[in-house]
């Protein structure tokens, strides 16, 4: 369901949550979410995310976070691997390294790739819900929110709580995963634990993912605090994922997260964040041959941001300030280390390279609301150790209320990208990274109109994106050419348009047996000055997207819910033969049957149902009809009596 930012305006009383996409989050019978480090009412609000909550995770014909979030209007998800093996995300035409990954409001992006962002130490049974910002978000986010952000939000809104599941499918697939809930005083605790694993569609497509999560609360008159840690174990068949000369590819990585949060109940808040995550990557050109010494990356981002917001007469004022380092030692990517460093795990094998680099940002920003107006200005002023001198990208959101109902915004915002390590560094036969490369930079403006009431929401948006020094992979077409050279584009210009709407009729109406209709469509269009050259990710955008679901009660507790999109890519790849070759658009189907009861749900569901062939991302084919089957048990352990003592 697609909802506005929203506002909490300081009277209203409500219970918060500190995992939102930005510093708040409240539950006043719906969801409530904040994009900005100044909220605003949602008939204010100047800004669009779309959100999926629980009840739709639970419905989807879905199994990982990628398949969930890829019918949403505006967002592109490139799979390499099967079932969240490997994918990339972007936003309004943007790359896979121009959108941050948050997880309970904390960033968790890998400065080495984008490949790695999704390197998530949860699984889809631990999602409470999905808010997905689109557009930039600099002034409120920093560096890497240059197309959006999207935020992960986890956890079980039952107090007391067990979830356990299982599921099988073809191709050898399983998946095992239980997660539990507690709270016990002030104190509340959240622990998950999953693993899935699978054969593969084809050779070389195996995978096996395993996850242990674990988030713990507290809350006092003082203040709340907010901890997390988890862990996340993946390795995959890499079938052709970087070269489609060598189909017997194979990736391992190993992501460790930690993060610790205070928020303040002061009349000027005050709400301190740290975080250290750490990531592995073990790249085998050929699988279990050294023939090709494997590539070895450990990447180590450390962060700490100082946020400060308080409520007055003349509107709400947040300031802010974010320091986060970013380190990587490897024997690829990077300079030469003075005493190389022993890999973990592997005898006589060294990182022999490192890098590290230091960012900070500022934040102010202001939002003040005069009867049917509201406008909310900010800036952030951003250093990183490899530039010189803070420089400044300032942003405004401007909405006008017509009435309850309807309301028109518009948008103005510059933003930025620090070129990723790889970016910067990798080196193969067929590859050469730039250490030169300058920051990617935008101006984005965007306006819009939105509609909501009780049964429909919906909304039309149209922006214009002027983009400089923007990053890409480019080589000649030429069969004979094999270098990919990363690079600056002087320019790169987008033009879009976004629409979407979702009926939700009321219980006791005549359609009461839907619980949602959704259909909507995005448009894309880049001009660029590239000379013709092949670009590998910045122009392979979807130039149009339909997607359209419906979920729907057939009868009694028998349920049925179908997806479907239509995908309309940009741009061409060369084939195993050197060959360019163009995108072909085509449609893609998902459906799931359940039944589903108080405390047990039973389903079978099938992705891609019409066994069409398509690829995502260069010539790596993509798996036909993949069905499976599975439970899921909900268990109340414990209950409360009226005065809130456990019994």
């Amino acid at each position: 369901m697609a909802y506005n930012i929203i506002v909490i305006p300081e009277k209203i009383q409500a219970q918060r949550s500190s995992d939102s996409l930005q510093i708040k989050s409240f539950e006043l019978g719906e969801v409530v979410v904040t994009a900005g480090r100044t909220p605003v009412e949602e008939q204010q609000a100047a800004r669009i995310v779309s959100v999926i909550t629980k009840s739709e995770i639970e419905r989807a014909p879905a199994q990982n976070l990628n398949d969930l979030i890829r019918y949403i209007a505006g967002v592109d998800i490139r799979q390499r691997g099967p079932l969240g093996a490997q994918a990339d995300i972007s936003i309004r035409g943007g790359t896979f390294d121009q959108t941050l990954i948050l997880l309970n409001g904390v960033n968790i992006t890998d400065p080495q790739t984008g490949h790695h962002n999704l390197n998530l130490p949860i699984d889809i049974e631990s999602i409470d819900r999905i808010e997905i910002l689109l557009g930039p978000a600099a002034k409120s986010f920093g560096p890497n929110a240059f197309n959006g952000a999207i935020n992960i939000i986890t956890g079980n809104s039952k107090p007391n709580h067990i979830r356990s599941s299982g599921m099988f499918g073809q191709y050898g697939l399983y998946k095992a995963a239980i997660n539990i809930s507690n709270t016990f005083g002030n104190f509340k605790h959240f622990i998950s634990l999953n693993r899935m694993s699978s054969d593969g569609y084809i050779k070389n497509t195996d995978f096996s993912n395993t996850n242990i999560f674990y988030q713990a609360g507290y809350a006092s008159k003082v203040g709340t605090f907010d901890f997390q840690t988890g862990f996340n174990l993946k390795d995959f068949g890499a079938n052709s994922f970087y070269s489609l000369k060598y189909p017997n590819q194979f990736e391992a990585t190993k992501t460790e997260f930690v993060s610790l949060k205070y928020q303040s109940n002061t009349k000027i808040k005050f709400a301190p964040t740290f975080y250290l995550r750490r990531n592995l990557d073990r790249f085998e050109l050929k699988r279990n041959n050294d023939s090709v010494p494997f590539n070895h990356h450990q990447t180590r981002t450390a962060g700490l941001n100082l946020n400060f917001w308080t409520t007055h007469r003349f509107g709400r004022t947040s300031l802010g300030i974010d320091f986060r380092n970013e380190h990587i030692e490897s024997n690829v990517l990077g300079n030469k280390l003075n005493v190389p460093v022993e890999v973990p795990h592997f005898d006589s094998v060294f990182y022999t390279k490192y890098y590290n680099r230091m960012n900070t940002s500022i934040y102010a920003e202001h939002s003040v609301s005069w009867k049917m107006l509201t406008i909310t200005a900010g800036a952030m002023a951003h250093h990183n150790s490899d530039l010189t001198g803070f420089r400044i990208y300032p942003g405004i959101d401007v909405s006008y209320r017509f009435n309850d109902f309807f309301k028109l915004y518009s948008s103005a915002n510059k933003t930025l990208r620090m070129p990723t390590f790889t970016d910067m560094f990798y080196k193969s036969p067929s590859q050469k990274g730039n250490p030169g490369l300058k920051p990617e930079e935008a101006i984005t403006f965007e306006g819009g109109l939105k509609y909501n009431n009780s049964f429909l929401k919906g909304y039309i948006s149209v922006f214009r994106r002027w983009g400089c020094n923007m990053i890409d992979w480019v080589k000649n077409p030429s069969p004979d050419s094999i270098i990919w050279r990363s690079m600056n584009h002087t320019q790169i210009n987008l033009t879009g348009m976004e629409c979407s709407l979702t009926l939700t009729p009321a219980k006791e109406s005549t359609f009461e047996r839907i619980h949602t209709i959704r259909i909507s469509y995005a448009f894309l269009h880049a001009d660029s000055n590239r000379n013709n050259m092949l670009s590998k990710y910045a122009l392979d955008y979807l130039r149009h997207q339909i997607t359209s679901s419906i979920d729907f009660r057939i009868a009694w507790k028998l349920n049925i819910s179908y997806r479907l999109t239509y995908r309309d890519r940009n741009s061409v790849y060369q084939d195993a033969k050197g060959q360019v070759v163009h995108y072909k658009p085509f449609w893609l189907s998902d459906a799931k049957l359940y039944w589903k009861d108080k405390n047990c749900t039973i389903y079978t569901e099938a992705s891609n149902i019409f066994n069409v062939s398509y690829y995502d991302l260069g010539g790596i084919i993509q798996s036909r009809v993949w069905f499976r089957a599975g439970i899921t048990v909900d268990l109340d352990y414990k209950k409360q009596s009226g005065n809130g003592v456990e019994r």
